[in-house]
């Protein structure tokens, strides 16, 4: 993966290269087939902003973009940003992959017989507190987190929204 770290602003200090380059690597785990990264620091007034780039090898691209007040901070939430959309589209190409029609001998196409139902994911019955599942659901890069709440071990359904916060869906009955 080829890194290229473009500074906006007055440094005459690498330490933020060094850690940008530090935090990048493990992109690389999470995706093999980064061609290329560019990444953007700059500094306007209090706000520190990031915009990292990412170009994989089939002419995807995948954009993080965070502003924060810190620039550690703005690298982190980035490099988690980007970590995430790798996976999924990791994950997408993978599926993609599953579920292509396979051809029998000759080109004929076979018809799938009935629905195809895979478990994807399993997860204990544990019950968590809302700030549990929210750690849970940072942690593990996934979209959304099913759990039974500790208060009254009711099934419930916590998503992360685009702008960062998170939605709770708790079903009646």
């Amino acid at each position: 993966m080829r890194l290229h770290i473009e500074e906006r602003y007055a440094s005459d200090s690498d330490a933020l290269t060094k850690y940008v380059e530090k935090k990048v690597e493990v992109l690389s785990r999470y995706f093999d087939r980064i061609s290329k990264l560019d990444v953007i620091l700059e500094v306007e007034g209090p706000a520190q902003r990031v915009q990292m780039m990412g170009y994989l090898v089939n002419h995807k691209v995948v954009k993080a973009k965070v502003e924060t007040n810190d620039m550690y901070a703005s690298i982190d939430q980035a490099v988690d940003k980007m970590q995430r959309q790798l996976v999924r589209y990791k994950e997408r190409l993978r599926v993609s992959r599953k579920t292509s029609p396979a051809t029998a001998p000759g080109g004929a196409r076979k018809a799938p017989v009935g629905p195809q139902v895979e478990v994807v994911d399993d997860f204990p019955r544990q019950p968590l507190t809302l700030e549990e599942a929210i750690r849970e659901l940072e942690r593990g890069g996934r979209e959304f987190l099913v759990f039974f709440q500790a208060e009254d071990d009711q099934p419930a359904v916590l998503f992360s929204r685009g702008d960062g916060s998170y939605g709770l869906v708790i079903p009646r009955r």
